[in-house]
């Protein structure tokens, strides 16, 4: 602790001369206290502390009730289930100006290590992914900018995570390459079990729809029968069925588009149709017995998963049912551009990216064996000539 320390203050002092006051100066020390500028910072609000829980459930509500940027209601969801789920039992209590990246790191530790368990020990030990704990942590990061904004922390804590203290990116699985006897397999399984005593659906139509023309899980469920033109064999995509039972757009504004049906495929949709219980323009092409979109699960697990495992084929998912359509596509020699249109790809750089190592294989690999063979020949014919005398 300073000592305080003399300040020199100049005062008025009054003094007699002929019936006349004259001010005249002299010299006063008061002390004062040195200021410690590290106590507060003018960039902090010092008015009572916010929790976590307010100002998370302001963020929310900012980010689903913005004219310019509204969530789509499964974002909006995603982020009240985070928040639910793992957020508010952790920091809900907590005041902002409490969580920092200590905490931040602890809390990525115990998914990446126990998974929800972390949270709630009722539930069961499962490690958690990257991508599922960066989905969990986007509404942490938005409230913490908010407190940022309203100047209630000085930083985001988010900024002080060093690269081992942020969820571990494990290497992409490579997508499924099928043959055309692995698809025909899945689809022969699917019939095959459709025809059980036991099974309640038929899932061969939305298989063998999605393997073609690579739509999206929740596309090919939002489809309804107003959006098949039988006349002119044209397929529109307009919404996606979520995963909380309810319609929305598709995932991004390609998402939005119209496919050209190949024959087969559309007349196995008026057969459909024809067979459906549930046949007006509002009803779902691929329908409940109540008459609801079917759900996710039962699609994924019942309808695919079943199939490929009577079929044989391993280490498979749903969506891989997209990867070969695309493959497809591209091996009949459409361009980019095109391929995207029909995949729903806002932009054909993702196409490319995706798929870059399918786009002119068959070219490429009869380069490469040029080039080997021109290789070899050179070889041959170096060791020829110096074996002569």
């Amino acid at each position: 602790m300073q000592a305080p320390s003399s300040q020199l203050v100049l005062t008025k002092v009054s003094t007699s001369t002929v019936g006349v006051d004259t001010p005249s100066l002299t010299t006063v020390t008061r002390p004062t206290t040195p200021v410690d500028h590290r106590r507060a910072s003018p960039a902090v609000d010092d008015r009572p502390q916010t929790t976590f829980a307010e100002l998370a459930e302001q963020w929310l509500e900012m980010k689903t009730s913005s004219g310019k940027r509204p969530l789509r209601a499964r974002t909006a969801n995603d982020y009240r289930r985070a928040l639910d789920l793992v957020l508010l039992p952790r920091f809900g209590r907590q005041p902002v100006q409490a969580i920092d990246a200590e905490a931040i790191a602890h809390l990525i530790a115990g998914l990446e290590r126990e998974g929800l368990h972390a949270i709630d020990r009722r539930r069961p030990k499962r490690p958690l992914l990257e991508a599922t704990i960066s989905n969990y942590l986007k509404p942490l990061q938005g409230t913490l900018k908010l407190a940022v904004r309203r100047r209630l922390i000085p930083d985001n804590p988010f900024a002080q995570l060093t690269d081992d203290d942020r969820p571990a990116v494990r290497k992409k699985k490579q997508a499924h390459v099928w043959s055309d006897e692995e698809l025909e397999a899945l689809l022969v399984a699917s019939e095959r079990l459709a025809r059980k005593p036991v099974s309640n659906y038929d899932y061969t139509p939305l298989l063998r729809l999605t393997a073609r023309l690579g739509l999206r899980l929740g596309e090919v469920l939002g489809l309804q029968w107003q959006d098949f033109d039988r006349r002119a064999g044209l397929l529109h995509i307009r919404r996606q069925w979520l995963i909380c039972s309810e319609y929305g757009p598709p995932k991004t504004d390609a998402g939005v588009r119209t496919i050209p049906l190949p024959d087969d495929l559309r007349s196995e949709l008026i057969d459909l149709r024809l067979r459906s219980e549930y046949s007006q323009d509002g009803d779902p092409v691929f329908a409940s017995r109540l008459g609801t979109p079917l759900s996710h699960r039962n699609v994924a697990h019942r309808g695919f998963e079943r199939a490929a495992e009577a079929a044989g084929i391993h280490g498979v998912s749903f969506h891989d049912l997209r990867h070969a359509a695309a493959s497809r596509l591209i091996a009949t020699g459409l361009d980019a551009v095109t391929v995207a249109a029909v995949l729903g790809h806002g932009d054909p750089h993702i196409t490319l990216k995706v798929y870059a190592h399918l786009f002119n294989r068959d070219e490429r690999h009869e380069a490469v064996r040029r080039a080997l063979t021109s290789a070899h020949a050179s070889e041959q014919s170096v060791a020829e000539d110096g074996s002569q005398p």
